[in-house]
């Protein structure tokens, strides 16, 4: 526990992730900004939301809905140029997550073979 505290990612935190990703198409949106979605990137490495929007059968807006909470949820982060909004992974938010869900696993894993040695 002490390990997620030192990262200060909380409970409620840990939470949003997990519902943001927990939509699938949330999940297919984040998937597509981490491969950058191909050739779809601007020179500044971030994708454009029309470019997202373009690799779904969804509307504009709800392919910006599902961006904004992913963006809430800490995961992306967002950049607007004129009048095209740019997005990218918040990398250092998402290994903290990382981090603090690694620490949960290792921890449980050392539980269990201390139990499976006695």
């Amino acid at each position: 526990m002490s390990f997620i505290d030192k990262r200060k990612i909380t409970f409620e935190e840990r939470v949003e992730v997990y519902k943001a990703l927990g939509n699938k198409t949330r999940l297919e949106i984040f998937e597509q900004i981490l491969s950058n979605g191909d050739k779809s990137v601007h020179e500044n490495g971030m994708m454009c939301i029309t470019d997202i929007a373009s690799l779904f059968t969804y509307s504009m807006p709800t392919i910006s809905a599902h961006v904004d909470i992913l963006r809430k949820a800490g995961l992306i982060k967002s950049y607007k140029e004129g009048k095209k909004i740019y997005v990218d992974v918040d990398i250092e938010k998402c290994k903290k997550q990382y981090d603090a869900f690694s620490s949960l696993i290792l921890s449980y894993e050392e539980k269990k073979l201390k139990q499976d040695v006695k």
